[in-house]
Parts: structure tokens; C-alpha cells; sequence
């Protein structure tokens, strides 16, 4: 048995090494790429560059451009809905505005003529996570990977959501996520780390927001203290009955929940990384509970599994992460536009694997996609605003203008800032 083993490994080094030979004599005389029936062996090198760090100076959101201040006497929002793509690249909604549907047509998203692009990265990688640049976007400072409201030095800032509760208005979290990931938890939470699942959650139960719905789960990573994490999800009930929320476990009840409401959702069956009620359905149920506040309310929706689809260069899954994500978005548009007092902002974090088509005969009905790798790349994620304070985010701008622009039209004060706790001590 040991001998039939020894020869099959034997045979398949051969084979391995007969086509890694052929794709080296093929890339060298006859190009970067070798077909054999569905099966693209590649022939890529990364090629190096001189990289500078950054400037200090850059770490941080400027003050208003002059773009900004032309807007000044243009409508204000009372309302803000942010609506954010996890990975989604300008490649994927390339992608999805031809895959959808056909070539020719639009997303909900797409449809507007303020459209601006955000630079990503982090102060440590040009390559950023959705920790740093949700953090970034919710803030106004640039971090590091992993950092979660935080500075490099550990120093705490304040968030988007912060100032809106200052002011009085409400606050809401909607993500197929877990609650505790990186996005939601960039605009509701502190960490050193965000594997500190218990912490973040803990904050997040302590936010005072007035929508919270999520995931009862996230386990892409491995959590810090997971027995606290899954200590504190399992006691979601009672935890949250005495801090004042409606708790709902099941989708059937979110219909006639009143806020404050923490939902927490289990995964979804046919993909795990994802939680709950389809999103347009969650934003739908978000919504009628936050119009009714007197003062506004800023309100994040995020869809996680684009992001996680283009991690394993999952073309149909992440496509069917756009459509959920675009019928949330005319959700939006549809309960919001007729207002007159609402912006609705979509965006992406970061883009995920660089897809790019680059093959789509119309004859054989097939598109074919690449991708440059599996992670996170630092080009530019588009931005695309609807109503009071859309020309706003027309343009090209670091992702540590994003929260400020938004401050800004709410007239909402301190942001970009040192949290006040951390501000106050650092005076005695």
C-alpha cells in the first residue's frame, strides 16, 4: 500500500512539474497564459516599485475644500443614509451594471451624476482592511490594519455616530454581517483590535443606538476570548432587555418591533458568512423606525458577502451580493428622495480582488472574469450620492473626507477629533 502511494505522489509531482515547465517555456516564448479547456494556468509576477510612507500631515481630513464650501448654500439633510458595498471595487460594479442585466444597463446605485472616488489606504499598507478604512470613512483619521477607532498610538477619536447622538439625533446599524465586525463597529465602537469581538460587542450593546441589526455571529477570523464573545451572544436577551432594547431573534417579529431594537440574526443557510432577512427587507423595516425620530438620524447599511465572494473569486456570489445590495439601495431611494430632507450615500470601503471582464462574446451568452488576487487591492471605490448635499461628494478624495463631509452637512460639531474623554486628559 505504501509503495502505490509513493508512486502516485511520484506521478503527480510529474504532472505538476511537466505543466509548470510548460507554463514557463509558454510564458517566455508565447505569452502569460496557458489555456487547457476551462483550466488558465498563469505566468505573474508582481512588479516592485519605490514606495514612500506617507505624511503625517495626510493622516488626518483637511478642512473643507472650496468644492465644499460652493455647496454651502445648497438644501442640508436632516437625514443620512450611508450605504456601503464591503469590497465592492469599481471592477464589481462595472461587473454587475453589465451581468445583471445586460450591457447598457444601470444599477439604482448608478444613477446619479454626483459620483466621487476614495483613496484607501492605510498608514501601514497601501493595502487597507475594512477595520482602517471604515474607521477612516467613520472618524476622518487614517489608522492602521485592524485598528478600530483608534490611532496607531492608541490614542481613541470620535465617530460619525457620536457626534449625531451630541446633537440628539438617532443612530442605526443594518449589516448581513456580523454586528460585531469591522464596519459597524468602526461607527459604534474602540478597539485595538478588531478581533476583540468581546469588546466591540460589548460597546456596541452600550452605543445607545437606536437600530441595531445584525449577525449573532462572525467567525472569519479567530476572536480574541471567544468564550466571552459567545457568552455575550448568547445572553443577547437579557443584556439587551436591560439596557432598554427590543431584542428580536426571528425576521417575523422585526415588522412590528419599536426602538429602541437590537435584532440579531443566525447565519443564512446557503452562505454563512451572511445574516438575516434579505437587506432590502432590513432597510425597509430600518427606515420605519427611524423616520419617526423629531431630530434625524444617521442610519449605516452594509452588505458583507460581496467582500467575502470576492475573497475566493466567487463571480456568482459576489454578483448576487450586488443585486441584494442595488435592491436595497432603490429601497432606500424609493422611502427617501420624495422626502426632500434625506441623503443617501453608497460607497464601498475598499475594493476586494481587482475583477476585471475581459472576455464577453454575446454569441456564446458567457463572460469570462479575472482577478488579480484574492485580497484586498488600493485603488480607488466609488462613491455615489443622491439628494440634499449629493454635490458633496463629487469628486476625488481621501475616505478620511467621507464622515467629515457628512458632519459637515448635518452641522454636526467635532469631526475630525480626539474622543472628548481622551481630549480632556490630555489638558491636565
Amino acid at each position: 500500500m505504501a509503495s502505490r502511494h509513493t508512486q502516485f505522489l511520484k506521478h503527480l509531482l510529474a504532472i505538476a512539474a511537466f505543466f509548470g515547465l510548460a507554463l514557463v517555456v509558454f510564458s517566455r516564448f508565447g505569452g502569460h497564459e496557458l489555456a487547457i479547456g476551462n483550466l488558465i494556468l498563469r505566468a505573474q509576477t508582481g512588479a516592485s516599485y519605490p514606495l514612500s510612507p506617507p505624511d503625517t500631515s495626510a493622516l488626518v481630513a483637511s478642512s473643507l475644500s472650496t468644492a465644499e464650501e460652493s455647496h454651502s448654500l445648497e438644501p442640508r439633510p436632516k437625514n443620512v443614509i450611508v450605504m456601503i458595498g464591503d469590497g465592492m471595487g469599481l471592477g464589481i460594479v462595472s461587473a454587475a451594471s453589465s451581468l445583471l442585466e445586460r450591457p447598457g444597463s444601470t444599477l439604482a446605485m448608478t444613477e446619479t451624476p454626483y459620483v466621487g472616488l476614495m483613496s484607501t489606504w492605510a498608514t501601514d499598507n497601501l493595502s487597507p482592511d475594512s477595520a482602517a478604512t471604515a474607521t477612516s470613512m467613520a472618524t476622518g483619521f487614517k489608522t492602521r490594519k485592524k485598528a478600530i477607532g483608534t490611532l496607531e498610538d492608541g490614542r481613541v477619536v470620535r465617530n460619525l455616530f457620536e457626534a449625531a447622538r451630541a446633537r440628539g439625533m438617532a443612530t442605526g446599524i443594518v449589516t448581513t454581517s456580523g454586528l460585531a465586525d469591522a464596519t459597524p463597529a468602526a461607527f459604534l465602537s474602540h478597539a485595538e483590535s478588531r478581533d476583540d469581538y468581546d469588546e466591540i460587542l460589548e460597546q456596541i450593546f452600550d452605543s445607545q443606538a437606536d437600530v441595531l441589526i445584525g449577525g449573532d455571529w462572525f467567525g472569519k477570523r479567530k476572536a480574541r476570548r471567544i468564550d466571552r464573545y459567545k457568552e455575550l451572544v448568547d445572553n443577547a436577551e437579557e443584556i439587551g432587555a436591560a439596557r432598554g432594547f427590543t431584542v428580536v431573534r426571528d425576521p417575523e417579529s422585526l415588522e412590528t418591533a419599536t426602538t429602541p431594537i437590537l435584532a440579531l440574526y443566525p447565519p443564512r443557510s446557503e452562505h454563512p458568512l451572511q445574516h438575516g432577512p434579505p437587506l432590502a427587507h432590513t432597510t425597509r423595516q430600518a427606515l420605519r423606525l427611524l423616520w419617526e425620530k423629531p431630530d434625524g438620524f444617521v442610519l449605516l447599511i452594509e452588505c458583507e458577502v460581496i467582500d467575502e465572494a470576492a475573497h475566493e473569486n466567487n463571480l456568482s456570489w459576489v454578483m448576487e451580493g450586488m443585486r441584494e445590495l442595488d435592491e436595497a439601495v432603490a429601497v432606500a431611494l424609493e422611502l427617501s428622495i420624495y422626502r426632500g430632507d434625506t441623503l443617501v450615500v453608497v460607497a464601498a470601503d475598499h475594493d476586494t480582488g481587482g475583477l476585471g471582464l475581459f472576455e464577453g462574446d454575446y454569441s456564446d451568452g458567457k463572460a469570462v472574469a479575472r482577478w488579480v488576487h484574492d485580497y484586498h487591492t488600493s485603488t480607488f471605490v466609488p462613491v455615489f450620492a443622491f439628494g440634499p448635499g449629493a454635490p458633496s461628494f463629487a469628486g476625488v478624495y481621501d475616505n478620511t473626507a467621507f464622515g467629515p463631509k457628512i458632519a459637515h452637512l448635518l452641522g454636526l460639531d467635532g469631526l475630525p477629533q480626539l474622543a472628548p474623554q481622551v481630549a480632556d486628559s490630555s489638558t491636565n
